[in-house]
């Protein structure tokens, strides 16, 4: 383990804690581990949710794109692209890979993120996959209840 969101206690533990930063990309973030492979030296990250995942068949859509920030957060910090990372339920453990499609992927949400505070703009996408683990389902946005209403808004 090179890396942990707490400070730990111990020599090797400096740094432990501390806000990752990534200049190239303007992103910043804790994973919750980070280890550094012996053999081959490759940096996997691993994330920690509370929740479980119960039946469902992949992880959910926002926390495979936070692992996904930090796949592009090590790679600027320790010059080295994470193959993988896992993503740990309270109840069942993720193998993600660091693929190019999931990288665009989260390129793309961090720029139409930018674009929407810069504007103030946004377009919801709305659908029973997405809103389903929101925070904001059936609280302050209207889409949460998407599939309450038959789909009607």
């Amino acid at each position: 383990m090179i890396y942990a969101d707490q400070k730990q206690s111990g020599k090797k533990s400096e740094g432990f804690g501390k806000l990752l930063y990534s200049a190239k990309y303007d992103l910043r973030g804790k994973p919750d581990y980070i280890f550094k492979k012996r053999l081959g030296g490759k940096i996997v990250p691993v994330e920690l949710k509370s929740g479980s995942i119960k039946d469902e068949p992949l992880p959910h859509p926002g926390d495979l794109l936070q692992l996904a920030a930090y796949f592009l957060l090590l790679e600027d910090i320790y010059g080295k692209r994470p193959p993988y990372g896992w993503l740990k339920y309270s109840d069942y453990m993720f193998y993600v890979r660091n693929t190019r499609k999931l990288r665009k992927e989260v390129k793309q949400t961090m720029a139409d993120m930018r674009k929407m505070l810069e504007d103030g703009e946004g377009s919801p996408n709305a659908s029973f996959v997405t809103c389903r683990h929101c925070i904001c389902n059936g609280t302050v946005c209207p889409y949460g209840q998407y599939h309450r209403n038959g789909g009607e808004v």
